[in-house]
């Protein structure tokens, strides 16, 4: 990250997968799963002061519609900057969701250099899909807050991500909240491409870490995240505040991944999987 910009928040959003209609109905298609993934520099602006980059994401996905969700996630960077000094960044979260989509629970806390920079815990209720969430952050300020209505949690936003895949349509405009950046909402729009044949995707087929993946289906996925009434879903003079593409397959597993924050990118590469047991509903 550049000397400017204190932290380094990536949603949650681009590693899960779950299914649209009634809440989880699907969620079956959704596996368990621990992955690392190797960062470097895809690009960088001279503005963002940033010469290198190198680090991981590590995340890790266990639960079920029935008892919930839950998401241990990190990921750490040594910045080199233009002057030559290096700044490492790390960011560590925890989440859980409801399986109804109606509850989630999220901390964070963001070290620099090994010091801790920052600490808050989200909680965020709503009575059903369409309702608007309210919630509670401990930390910093604090404050209660109250989001738009339709606003949904980061697991029925990917549900309808796969669900829109599945189905063959292009285009999702959703209105999320994660927990990343206190009570900001985003609206996501996300462009889905044409289903890949399982073994087809050049990258993962020479990766032998994506091993586990070579029967399933997948999609090239790109998400853009704007700040909640910034414009149109169809404007495209708006710029996001960060934008992740990633290959999306089937089973909720991600790669290929490309973080875009304006001034600079970086890449990531799939460096571990693990299949974690699946949780039955009694």
């Amino acid at each position: 990250m550049a000397a400017a910009r204190p932290s380094l928040r990536l949603p949650l959003t681009f590693v899960l997968v779950l299914a649209a209609g009634s809440p989880l109905a699907q969620a079956g298609s959704m596996t368990p799963h621990r992955a690392v993934y190797d960062l470097s520099m895809a690009r960088a602006d001279r503005s963002s002061g940033v010469t290198a980059v190198s680090g991981r994401m590590a995340f890790e996905l266990q639960g079920s519609s029935c008892s919930g969700w839950s998401v241990s996630f990190r990921i750490a960077n040594r910045f080199t900057q233009a002057e030559g000094d290096n700044k490492v960044i790390d960011s560590r979260s925890t989440s859980w969701e409801s399986g109804d989509g109606l509850e989630m629970q999220f901390s964070q806390k963001e070290f620099v250099d090994n010091a801790l920079q920052s600490e808050s815990r989200i909680e965020a209720k709503k009575a059903s899909l369409a309702a608007a969430p309210s919630g509670t952050i401990t930390g910093g300020d604090g404050k209660d807050f109250t989001l738009p209505e339709g606003t949904v949690f980061p697991m029925v936003h990917q549900f309808r991500l796969l669900d829109a895949a599945q189905a063959g349509r292009s285009r999702d405009v959703t209105t999320v909240f994660d927990g990343s950046d206190g009570d900001k909402v985003f609206r996501a729009i996300s462009f889905i491409g044409k289903r890949h044949a399982p073994g087809s995707v050049a990258d993962d087929a020479a990766n032998a870490k994506a091993a586990g993946l070579k029967s399933l289906a997948s999609w090239p996925v790109t998400v853009s995240y704007y700040p909640a009434g910034a414009g149109t879903a169809t404007d495209s003079a708006d710029k996001p505040d960060y934008q992740v593409s990633f290959t999306m397959y089937e089973n909720g597993v991600s790669t290929g991944l490309a973080m875009d924050y304006g001034d600079f990118a970086l890449k990531g590469t799939l460096a571990e999987l693990d299949f974690l047991p699946v949780e039955k509903c009694p």
